[in-house]
């Protein structure tokens, strides 16, 4: 899987782009598991809401981050949430 990070904290810490093998499909929820155990990034994940998902181009909602299944052949982007007034 191809997992490429937009700008931000987690960014400076892991790199902009991963390689990462899985054996079987996974849940956003248990990937942000499997990065923040490899890269000792637990702190970059502490807000949950902080980073959105988009997986082979489809941006995926929140409430699908337990659900959602990745297979070692999906693009995932992740990038920090932006906010503005």
């Amino acid at each position: 899987m191809i997992i490429r990070i937009l700008s931000s904290d987690l960014a400076e810490k892991v790199g902009k782009l991963i390689n990462l093998d899985i054996s079987e499909e996974i849940t956003i929820e248990e990937l942000k598991e499997e990065i923040a155990r490899r890269f000792n990034a637990r702190e970059e994940f502490s807000d949950k809401y902080f980073y959105n998902f988009s997986v082979n181009g489809k941006l995926i909602k929140q409430d699908e981050f337990k659900t959602f299944k990745l297979k070692n052949s999906d693009v995932v982007v992740i990038m920090p949430s932006i906010a503005g007034g």
